[in-house]
């Protein structure tokens, strides 16, 4: 390969590193994905940490589902009085950053830190953090 042609290539190549590790929307990551942001949310979820709570404590223990229809579904066991259920629905924000979930009317609005197939952390409106591992 010649100088001009080995320097060219070089170049395009750090151009296409230095893009892929742009192309991540959110803080923690990933920094690339083949999967789409809702293909990577859809499923369910299990809360492993609120702030510096972890999760399941003290027989309480917290679960998200979110359905690719927009459905979502929480479900909160506590031993000794059993699981309930709160259903409702979920969107990105336009810009994806955001996730909405509503609650019987209520919307709660969570910034999307890290979204991965196996992990996501969300920041809530009291700067606490959520991390949430698939099940």
């Amino acid at each position: 390969m010649k100088p001009i042609q080995r320097n060219l290539f070089l170049a395009a190549a750090v151009v296409t590193v230095l893009n892929f590790q742009s192309c991540g929307k959110y803080e923690d990551g990933p920094g690339f994905s083949l999967r789409s942001k809702t293909s990577r949310l859809t499923g369910e979820w299990e809360v492993v940490r609120i702030g510096t709570t972890s999760f399941p404590s003290n027989g309480y223990s917290v679960e998200f589902e979110f359905e690719k229809s927009g459905d979502f579904s929480q479900t909160v066991t506590e031993s000794g009085y059993g699981s309930y259920s709160y259903t409702g629905d979920w969107e990105f924000a336009s810009d994806k950053e955001n996730l909405e979930i509503i609650i019987d009317g209520d919307l709660s609005i969570f910034e999307i830190k890290r979204l991965t197939n196996k992990e996501l952390w969300l920041e809530d409106d009291y700067n606490q953090e959520w991390r949430l591992e698939a099940k």
